[in-house]
């Protein structure tokens, strides 16, 4: 099953441990209050100790200041580790600083290194001024050039980071994490009570809150940060095309009409999401639009299933109930479609939705907008694109992550242009005839594959190897980055 937090491995911290322990302080600084009083110690934690394979980090050579950088592997994986050093000036952004952020993350795209980032910073430095605060634009380019170079941007954001590299580099990976309880926000707190503008309330700028507004994935305490980096690189590793998918027959006959809508809301019905992440090699969960929201109904997954890297966006219900996505909801899939591009990684799409959340926020928000944005950003994507209808399919909801290569279903499913009482409302202004509606629109999953809507039908236990068959068949054999997602060095 996919990685929470919770899950986790820890790594040891006493005898027999690598190095010392995770917890451990390096070069303490003076204790510190936080802003509801109580006193902290300010630690200073030997990045590359914690989370580099032992042995393997060569420092970049030059002057450090406020940041370092050097290579390094992480699970094996070949990386350029970039941290902020918080004992110095407090991790702010200089011109050196700026200068050696930079040179590491073009020395990452030559070599073909992903970058991980530890943020750790109070924002430019005032002493350097203005020439300090435009460092933002060069950190935040050299990013942009990793990214454009189909590579990976892992950053951490540890406690306290605010200011210009909050508003630059660390917010423009496409990981992000943070350290529980840090301090997170444009403006640090203490600024902005003394400029007569306390932010209001203080818990938006804390991980937590930054968590719960969509703006980072996870909550990740030091010690598991190198297992979940680990994962991340791990289900990145290019496929190995010989592990071969166990695809099976399709199914020749199923239930038609409404016959089709009954059985796609049965409640003992097994999610093809659960069977790719209860057979995923890895599995990590994404989590937020990064504009504000989140959305218990729709999944984010970056896995490994049968050797071969893959992003799974799908819908999931919430207490039972049939997912019902929002506008974060399809922002986050518009991320999701985003990094597939960038990282070359196959997309599969897993729908099961009564419909959008219908209400006036929504509208407000630009649903239908959201909506016509995932067909395009979907149908635009060069990388293999699977959907799989399992269960409803029902309006906007539905269609939005339906502009596949490939469309599969499981044989108890259906997708009409919303749901079939909300049709015969529309028809007959009442519920009462949509299984009429339903045995019209032919909307099941057997008469849509004669329609040729859909590509093929497979059983619920069959439709891993059916999607992985599905990728291969579309994938070229060493296709440039979508053969090697993350980079050999």
């Amino acid at each position: 099953m996919c990685t929470t937090e919770p899950e986790l491995r820890r790594r040891p911290s006493g005898a027999g441990a690598r190095g010392r322990s995770a917890g451990a302080g390096v070069g303490g600084a003076p204790a510190c209050r936080r802003r509801d009083g109580r006193r902290y110690s300010r630690r200073v934690f030997d990045w590359p100790d914690l989370l580099a394979d032992h042995g393997s980090f060569t420092r970049l050579s030059g002057e450090a200041d406020s940041l370092d950088a050097g290579r390094a592997t992480i699970a094996g994986h070949p990386v350029m580790l970039v941290w902020c050093r918080f004992e110095v000036a407090a991790g702010t952004l200089s011109l050196a600083a700026g200068d050696r952020f930079c040179t590491a993350l073009d020395l990452a795209v030559a070599e073909r290194r992903p970058v991980v980032a530890i943020a750790n910073s109070g924002g430019a430095r005032m002493q350097e001024g203005t020439r300090a605060f435009m460092q933002m634009l060069p950190t935040l380019a050299a990013v942009t050039r990793v990214r454009r170079a189909g590579l990976p941007v892992i950053v951490h954001l540890a406690h306290p980071t605010t200011g210009g590299v909050l508003a630059s580099w660390a917010s423009a990976a496409q990981f992000l994490t943070a350290e529980p309880g840090a301090t997170l926000g444009f403006t640090g707190p203490r600024v902005a009570a003394m400029i007569g503008e306390p932010i209001e309330p203080p818990e938006v700028q804390t991980a937590e809150g930054y968590l719960a507004a969509g703006h980072v994935d996870a909550i990740c305490v030091v010690h598991d940060l190198r297992d979940r980096i680990g994962h991340i690189l791990s289900a990145l590793a290019p496929a190995d095309p010989s592990l071969p998918p166990a695809a099976g027959p399709e199914v020749a006959i199923g239930p038609t009409g409404w016959d089709a809508v009954v059985a796609s809301r049965a409640p003992d019905r097994t999610p093809v999401i659960d069977g790719l992440a209860s057979t995923a090699d890895v599995c990590v969960e994404l989590s937020g639009d990064r504009s504000g929201g989140t959305d218990p109904s729709v999944a984010a997954l970056l896995m490994r299933v049968a050797g071969r890297p893959m992003l799974v966006l799908g819908h999931r219900r919430v207490d039972g109930a049939p997912a019902r996505p929002t506008v974060a909801g399809l922002r986050l899939g518009r991320r999701m479609m985003r990094l597939a591009g960038e990282l070359g990684l196959p997309l599969v799409t897993v729908v099961d939705t009564a419909g959008a959340h219908l209400a006036g926020e929504a509208e407000r928000l630009g649903l239908p907008g959201e909506i016509a944005r995932s067909i395009e950003d979907m149908g635009a994507l060069v990388v293999p694109t699977v959907a799989v209808v399992d269960g409803q399919g029902a309006g906007g909801a539905a269609i939005a992550w339906m502009a596949a290569d490939t469309v599969l279903a499981t044989p108890d499913s259906f997708v009409a242009p919303i749901a079939p009482e909300a049709g015969s409302v529309i028809l007959h202004r009442d519920p009462t005839h949509a299984a009429e509606l339903a045995e019209l629109q032919q909307v099941s999953a057997i008469e849509l594959r004669d329609a040729g809507i859909v590509d093929a039908v497979h059983a619920a236990p069959m439709m891993v190897g059916a999607i992985v068959a599905a990728i291969d068949r579309m994938r070229p054999a060493g296709a440039g980055r979508q053969s090697d997602p993350v980079g050999q060095a």
